[in-house]
């Protein structure tokens, strides 16, 4: 037996050169021209040379039983170079299988790196490629773009001032502060995660506005709209900075398209055009309304707890100064962190995070299921249930199991005085309608419920580029005359008259004067072009 072995492993070595080709090539063919899925391919890459060192590892071992271990560890080193060529040939296949959906996202729909390919990219498509980021690509990364984000948006003392006065995302109990946290993260997945124009996308975005209706005299739309960009750029910058691939151009093309749509859905008065007009919309606003306040520090705080919640007592300290290391300097000075801010412990941190990408990249294959972020179809009882890892600081709307209960992270839950999923925090699931702060008494909520699901079908029976009646201030804070019509329907834009106002900043660009007509709306949105659907252009019919 130990001959027929060692045989067959001089065999292998006689042709380690044509070997190695043969599992590099092969798997390389088949993710290029078969569209099966990524475990099958990733097996086919990794049979043959782990079959190999499995035939080696067997002759060492039985064919010197009687060798010391020294002796053994000399005869495996003389084997080096194979080991060497079939760890880089195992590094390579890894990367390879790395882009297949990327790669597979652009044969697709014949994207390329000229934008012309990708310029009438429709919202669907956007979504895809969204989805295949968020939930394939870098999913814990670009979970971390947007917590890093929520800390952004306590940077406008006109937001923060809002939160804080509203009582529910600010408050002494956590458990009720949690609840309203929560809520905001499972509505903001849900927008972007389930397909838009559906019923249940219809009704998460319909309680959003809900919600904004209710508190409209003192919402700006651009703040809406700003953080809409904040949500789009927060995953973007965080996977270009650290992760295992930067984003390829009509990759953030995709995150603009479906921002921007999303942002009409959401009431937004005006929406740029393009992602240079998102961008330089943004620097506008900061501009004018990122500043340090108190009221800041508060809605900060808030969130800060709300993520060391479950960090041990012992640890918080430094979990706070980690999290306030990773965060970026405007963002410090505006929540007055900067005191405790360490930039040894920023980089220290930006490199760990630098080197799991490049890990994931060479060493590790790439995800074969979804990461679900937001529940798409009921339960039995018609509500929704969310993974324990949507918001882990309290676990709200998630399912009661055997393992979270009595599991081992469940155990040491209880032993600490943390909550499980319960009825208390909602574990028979939850309706979209009646999500965020509710009203005090029962027949306005059940009111403000059916208006919900009334708006949702508005929203869904409408065709792209339609803008949602939501009743901010009438005003804008960043957007003037000088930006042009924007995206989107006339219907519920801002009028002329509330364009011209006083300016509260200089402007950092040449002003350019647009003509609102139907030759110029169609020209600046490609995107209205490639969809069938009528969209309304000062009560004209496209």
């Amino acid at each position: 037996m130990t001959n027929l072995i060692a045989t067959v492993v001089k065999l292998v070595l006689l042709v380690n050169v044509v070997f190695p080709l043969v599992f590099v090539v092969a798997p390389f063919l088949v993710s290029t021209f078969w569209r099966g899925s990524l475990l099958t391919k990733m097996v086919l890459a990794n049979i043959p040379h782990t079959v190999y060192f499995v035939l080696h590892a067997y002759f060492v071992k039985s064919a010197t039983p009687q060798k010391p271990f020294m002796e053994q560890m000399n005869m495996l080193l003389q084997f080096w170079p194979v080991f060497i060529l079939f760890l880089a040939m195992t590094l390579l296949v890894f990367r390879l299988l790395r882009f297949n959906n990327v790669n597979n996202i652009k044969y697709t729909y014949g994207f390329t790196d000229d934008p012309l390919t990708y310029q009438n990219m429709t919202v669907r498509q956007a979504q895809i490629i969204q989805s295949n980021l968020a939930e394939y690509e870098f999913p814990l990364l670009f979970e971390f773009g947007w917590i890093s984000q929520f800390f952004t948006t306590a940077t406008a003392p006109c937001l923060s001032r809002v939160i804080i006065n509203s009582g529910h995302f600010t408050n002494k109990d956590p458990l009720i502060a949690h609840a309203r946290q929560q809520d905001t993260v499972c509505l903001m997945t849900a927008i972007m995660a389930l397909k838009l124009h559906t019923v249940y996308s219809g009704r998460a975005i319909a309680r959003i506005n809900e919600h904004h209706n209710r508190y409209g005299n003192q919402i700006n739309s651009d703040t809406v709209l700003w953080l809409s960009e904040m949500w789009m750029s927060g995953p973007i910058r965080w996977i270009n900075r650290v992760g295992w691939r930067k984003l390829q151009p009509f990759e953030e093309h995709a995150m603009f398209v479906f921002w921007r749509e999303l942002s009409l859905l959401l009431g937004c008065k005006w929406v740029p055009n393009n992602l240079a007009e998102f961008k330089h919309f943004r620097q506008q606003y900061v501009q004018l309304e990122q500043k340090p306040a108190q009221t800041n520090v508060i809605f900060s705080d808030g969130i800060m707890d709300a993520i060391l919640f479950m960090v041990p007592g012992f640890l918080k300290s430094f979990a706070r100064k980690c999290v306030i290391a990773i965060l970026d300097e405007d963002v410090r000075r505006c929540n007055k962190y900067t005191d405790e801010f360490s930039p040894l412990l920023r980089k220290v941190l930006l490199r760990i995070l630098k080197t799991w990408g490049l890990f994931q990249c060479y060493c590790m294959p790439p995800r074969n299921s979804r990461r679900v972020l937001s529940p798409t179809e009921p339960n039995d009882l018609g509500l929704f249930n969310f993974p324990d890892y949507t918001y882990p600081a309290t676990p709200y709307y998630v399912k009661q199991t055997f393992w979270n209960q009595w599991g081992l992270t469940a155990l040491i839950n209880r032993l600490r005085g943390k909550p499980i999923p319960s009825p208390r925090f909602g574990s028979n699931g939850v309706a979209w309608e009646s999500m965020g702060a509710k009203f005090p008494d029962e027949i306005r909520q059940s009111q403000a419920e059916a208006r919900v699901r009334q708006e949702a079908v508005n929203l869904t029976s409408n065709p792209w580029g339609y803008r949602a009646k939501v009743k901010f201030q009438s005003r804008p804070i960043a957007v003037d005359k000088h930006m042009g019509p924007g995206y989107g329907s006339r219907e519920n834009a801002y009028t002329l008259d509330e364009l011209t106002r006083k300016i509260h900043g200089p402007l950092d660009f040449e002003p350019v004067h647009y003509e609102v007509t139907l030759e110029h709306f169609q020209r600046s949105n490609p995107l209205l072009l490639a969809d069938t659907s009528p969209v309304v252009v000062d009560g004209l019919g496209n």
